[in-house]
């Protein structure tokens, strides 16, 4: 039988909450506005079929899937990249920089990715919306993070 890492596994779960959170928060956000699944629509309409222009947005199932499936592998990714790092910290503490600059790069790449490539969409999409959700997922990260992560456990008083 396969035996994945605890690592490893921990940042899949990772990931999914991660992942989720952002998924539940601009559902939710989707919704208030009267158009539930507009931004996945967007991006994944963006991404995979072209579009420029989110007036012109035709709410398809397949952009909304398309979309899905590409945000929970990047956020698998970024689950077990940050995982990995804890586990090195552990060993060297000084990697703990890594995790900040990987979070920094992380934020960056993303907006200027987004501003880059997707600069009409940004009309559809509030900045605020998109600054509250990977605040979201950052703390939901964390939180998870801290709560199994070996590096965050206090050593045990063996008296």
């Amino acid at each position: 039988m396969l035996r994945i890492p605890s690592s490893v596994r921990q940042g899949l779960v990772a990931g999914l909450i991660g992942g989720g959170s952002v998924a539940l928060w601009f559902l939710i956000v989707d919704t208030v506005a009267g158009r539930p699944l507009f931004t996945p629509a967007v991006l994944g309409s963006a991404v995979f079929f072209g579009l420029r222009d989110p007036a012109a947005l035709t709410m398809s199932s397949n952009a909304v899937i398309a979309y899905t499936v590409l945000h929970v592998l990047a956020f698998l990714a970024v689950g077990v990249i940050i995982s990995a790092v804890l586990t090195e910290i552990k060993k060297t503490p000084h990697v703990l920089w890594l995790l900040v600059e990987f979070f920094v790069v992380f934020e960056f790449g993303f907006y200027a990715a987004v501003a880059l490539f997707f600069a009409p969409l940004l009309e559809g999409l509030a900045w605020i919306n998109v600054a509250v959700g990977n605040l979201i997922a950052a703390g939901a990260l964390g939180y998870y993070f801290w709560r199994v992560h070996p590096v965050f456990r206090l050593p045990r008083d063996n008296r």
